[in-house]
């Protein structure tokens, strides 16, 4: 039988947003449009951090609108997601990496590939990128595969 859905504790949020899962960045296009991209992402506890190149899409999204959505899941486990509504904010760039931003790097390069990530930073370090912290504004969480009570007795929570 399979596991009443319920929240994420603030300790498996944190597990969770700690692995290499590949989020989905939800930003809003100049034509109102929703524009989504793959992303590696580090949590450290209170905002989520990314580091796009100079050319992505998506950062002249954030600057236009900063309020973005980011999917992160983890299928099979127990099928656990967390969905943060949050405000983004460059916070520097374009420029190489450095500093905050390269420890950064550095350390999703480990997490999501492993030594080869970082031989893959060290190539890159000069190449321009910015530095994004997605402030969560709400933050989402379950995990189980039946059913919420409210889907079925047809209440709105």
């Amino acid at each position: 039988m399979a596991e009443s859905a319920r929240g994420l504790t603030a300790a498996e949020i944190d597990d969770l947003l700690s692995r290499p899962i590949v989020s989905r960045l939800a930003t809003v296009q100049p034509d109102g449009a929703p524009y989504v991209v793959p992303i590696w992402h580090y949590w450290d506890g209170t905002a989520l951090w990314i580091i796009p190149r100079a050319r992505s899409a998506f950062v002249e999204h954030i600057r236009q609108e900063p309020r973005v959505f980011l999917s992160c899941a983890i299928d099979g486990d127990g099928n656990a997601r967390v969905s943060i509504a949050g405000t983004a904010h460059i916070v520097e760039g374009p420029s190489g990496m450095a500093g905050r931003m390269l420890e950064i790097a550095r350390e999703m390069g480990e997490r999501y590939v492993g030594p080869p990530g970082l031989e893959y930073i060290a190539k890159t370090v000069d190449r321009p990128r910015y530095l994004v912290r997605i402030d969560p504004v709400k933050i989402t969480s379950w995990k189980g595969g039946e059913w919420h009570p409210r889907y079925i007795s047809g209440d709105r929570e």
